[in-house]
């Protein structure tokens, strides 16, 4: 029954060459000609009295970031915007204020040159006007219209632009770090007239070529504007604003954006470490809490570890590499991305070759995570507390907040880390128990518990915990259950399977 339960899945592992995914303890050759640190999305606040930093939005995530640039020595700092929580012109000035901490005078750590300020302005730095109910908002602090103008970045944005980063504010703008070319447009600027611009450029600054260049806005780009500069496939665009993890690297946008150029989604460093696995923030808020989602037979278990994600991108002269850091609790995200920069002279039966960040590509690169040699799955039953949704689906909990759950049998499985394949992280885990009736299987999908985490910092070491209802499970004496990896680009490695005896709990290991 396991042969055919598990071909009948589709349980075959794939292979892959990490081509674009930096192999384990790869270097390339000499020194980046260009070092950048990118932050996204920090949504700092200050307090009722409009200049402390508010209790609940502490600097700490901001303050690891900038020290990691620092003692990463970059050459430029770049803020892809909604720096300001909710508009003032102190909540942007709390990240110049740490800027200039770790850059004295704006300088690098030995004083010796300007570390470049690539900021764009974001939708929640026009909020200063805006009341959304109870809190710090600007309204509840000054409530005179023309008083509150003088503390909010919206009362003259180019004034207090200015002012806090000292930085010109332009609609769009270019700045040339090391020698190579930045552009950038703010949140109300239409992307058009960025697009327009960079094309009325590209002959001054060369723009042509394999070198890359830098696009950098809080919101998406679309089709329109990347089609508009279609001539340039070195192109690379950053942009915020959708809290997504870099954990996931389909946050690299290449094909959805029109195939022209890669757009990177860069995750959020916010206070409450809210960085989406499925595009919904709510998965990731409460430190420690997972829960799995059951109805009709499938679930889906939710990771909320929280997780602050800031970014450092090297320049080099045939390669960008491009690095995940977790700012929290520390750590890499998983292997660098590498973006080789003579990929255009590469062809295959006569026709150019595919670009390396093109979701295929990529999933073809990647290589699938893998169990390491001797991991076992464990199964036990035990309780479990668990609530009943509206819609039938039942939500189970193992978190002090669930104290008046009702406890109800369960069966445990304990997933063991899949990191047997250093060159490739597991980002989630297909599970399938199958019982008499081959047809009936349940099918979970589940976010391995450490996703969202810097290497090492994983909860529970690694290991992930599925509580299965015993009500939801398919008939039968005897179960098989199986276990495989998954990456982010859906990558599959080889499974654990075990099969368990409903009557006695005893458990089977199963070769595949």
């Amino acid at each position: 029954m396991l042969k055919g339960g598990l071909s009948a899945l589709g349980f075959l592992a794939l292979d892959g060459l990490p081509v674009f995914a930096a192999p384990a303890g790869f270097k390339p050759k000499g020194k980046p000609k260009l070092v950048f640190g990118i932050l996204s999305d920090t949504h700092l606040q200050s307090g009722w009295d409009g200049v402390k930093p508010h209790g609940g939005f502490p600097l700490t995530y901001v303050t690891n970031a900038m020290k990691l640039f620092r003692d990463r020595d970059i050459d430029a700092f770049m803020h892809l915007g909604d720096a300001a929580h909710r508009g003032k012109n102190v909540e942007a000035q709390y990240h110049r204020d740490i800027f200039e901490k770790f850059f004295p005078h704006g300088k690098s750590p030995h004083g010796r040159r300007i570390v470049e300020k690539l900021v764009v302005v974001g939708n929640h730095e026009l909020y200063g006007n805006v009341a959304g109910g109870g809190g710090a908002w600007a309204p509840n602090i000054w409530k005179d219209p023309a008083e509150r103008a003088r503390h909010v970045l919206c009362g003259d944005l180019p004034k207090h632009w200015e002012q806090v980063w000292g930085e010109k504010y332009e609609e769009v703008w270019h700045k040339e770090v090391n020698g190579y070319h930045f552009f950038g447009r703010h949140w109300e600027t239409d992307e058009m007239k960025l697009a327009n611009f960079i094309n009325s450029k590209a002959e001054e600054y060369s723009l042509k070529g394999a070198k890359p260049f830098f696009i950098l806005s809080h919101r998406r780009h679309h089709f329109r504007f990347c089609h508009a500069l279609r001539a340039f496939p070195n192109a690379i665009a950053f942009f915020g604003h959708w809290h997504q993890s870099n954990a996931d690297y389909k946050t690299i946008y290449f094909d959805s954006f029109g195939g022209f150029f890669p757009s990177i989604q860069v995750g959020a460093c916010r206070m409450d470490g809210g960085n989406a696995l499925d595009g919904n923030e709510r998965v990731t808020k409460g430190e420690g809490i997972m829960e799995s989602v059951v109805a009709n037979g499938k679930a889906w278990q939710q990771c909320k570890n929280p997780s602050r994600q800031a970014m450092i991108v090297n320049v080099y002269g045939d390669c960008v590499m491009f690095e995940r850091h977790e700012v929290g609790k520390g750590g890499k995200l998983g292997p660098d991305w590498m973006l080789p920069l003579d990929w255009r002279q590469e062809h295959v039966g006569g026709e150019r070759k595919k670009h390396p960040f093109s979701r295929g590509e990529l999933a073809k690169a990647l290589g699938p995570p893998e169990f390491p040699k001797g991991a076992k799955l464990e199964v036990s039953a035990t309780l479990s507390r668990v609530v009943a949704k509206d819609n039938g689906a039942l939500v189970v909990y193992r978190d002090k907040n669930a104290k008046n759950a009702p406890s109800v049998p369960v069966v445990r499985l304990t997933i063991p880390c899949a990191d047997g394949n250093l060159n490739s992280r597991p980002y989630a885990y297909d599970v399938v128990v199958i019982g008499d009736d081959t047809k009936n299987k349940l099918f979970k999908n589940v976010y391995w518990a450490g996703c969202n985490l810097g290497i090492g910092n994983a909860p529970n070491n690694g290991l992930t915990l599925v509580d299965i209802p015993k009500t939801e499970l398919p008939e039968g004496k005897s179960l098989t259950i199986a276990v495989r990896p998954v990456s982010s680009l859906a990558n599959k490695g080889r499974p654990l399977a075990v099969t368990y005896s409903t009557t006695s709990g005893t458990v089977k290991q199963r070769k595949v």
